[in-house]
């Protein structure tokens, strides 16, 4: 069954010093494109997490966001960066006397200065923290995944109504193809008849020009191909691997063999139907983009 490429899923796991919550959104996008919201600290473990979201997702534009929270009295360490605060006193000396002012700085200020203050994180139990890391992605994916079979089920009975609709605009389109033939010999012999009043023309000359437009008009091997591409269309439904881009590549060719009955079928009845596959194909095209 064909998915969807838009989902969401939450997940969450716990240990005894970490707990992570994680949120993965997926959107449609003609490659697999991850995009990562992480603390600097837990930056290592995106790659543990890209190789989790390719093994289970194949296309999309997928956004992850990471939060993680740590437990106990873990000890830190901050000292203060001296060479950065004895430029620092030398700036704010070299303005005072620009100033001639004699105002000194408080120490809050002087504290929050960017880069002034450093702090020892503990180290990380990156085993423990990227076992349960990849834990809770794996109850996110859990739930995008439910949300793209679910919507792909919806994509498939749609664009199976919309196979059925062509396939029934096909047998129609057989039923009138020979009419074209014959408006075209009823009207050949009138022109005829009119251009050559007192003149013969041979029968056998009249049957072979009417043979040459029947070949020429004929939109067999069309409706031949055409039904192909719609039963492979199908059929691709019904499988579990990506198809987005083989189902692009079907309507593609559909399009195709529809432009070509257009030119051939030299018939009102015919453009008619012509122009209401291509409108059913366009909105084919438009929800296969949506399939993975």
């Amino acid at each position: 069954m064909i998915r969807s490429m838009t989902g969401f899923g939450q997940g969450e796991a716990r240990s005894d010093e970490y707990s992570v919550q994680i949120e993965v959104k997926s959107v449609n996008h003609r490659y697999l494109d991850l995009f990562f919201r992480i603390p600097r600290q837990y930056s290592p473990l995106e790659e543990a997490m890209r190789s989790e979201i390719a093994g289970r997702i194949a296309r999309g534009r997928v956004e992850v966001m990471l939060t993680v929270e740590e437990f106990g009295n873990k000890e830190r360490i901050v000292h203060i960066n001296d060479g950065l605060l004895q430029a620092y006193l030398q700036a704010i000396a070299a303005v005072k006397g620009e100033m001639g002012s004699e105002e000194v700085p408080s120490l809050s200020l002087i504290l929050s200065l960017p880069g002034l203050l450093e702090v020892d994180e503990p180290p990380l139990d990156f085993e423990e923290l990227q076992r349960i890391t990849l834990e809770a992605m794996g109850f996110a994916l859990d739930g995008v995944e439910r949300m793209r079979v679910a919507e792909g089920r919806r994509l498939s009975a749609d664009l199976q109504d919309k196979v059925e609709q062509l396939e029934q605009l096909c047998l129609q389109l057989a039923k009138l193809a020979p009419q074209v033939v014959e408006d075209y010999r009823g009207r050949l012999r009138e022109r005829l008849e009119e251009l050559l009043d007192g003149t013969t023309i041979t029968e056998e000359r009249f049957l072979g020009e009417v043979a040459i437009f029947a070949d020429r008009a004929s939109i067999d091997e069309e409706l031949v191909r055409m039904a192909s591409h719609l039963q492979q269309f199908r059929e691709t439904l019904q499988t579990k691997e990506p198809v987005g881009r083989k189902l692009d590549f079907l309507v593609q060719e559909m399009n195709r063999e529809v432009n070509t009955i257009g030119s051939k079928g030299n018939n009102v009845h015919i453009a008619g139907h012509v122009v209401t596959m291509k409108s059913v194909l366009e909105k084919i095209r438009e929800q296969i983009q949506n399939i993975e």
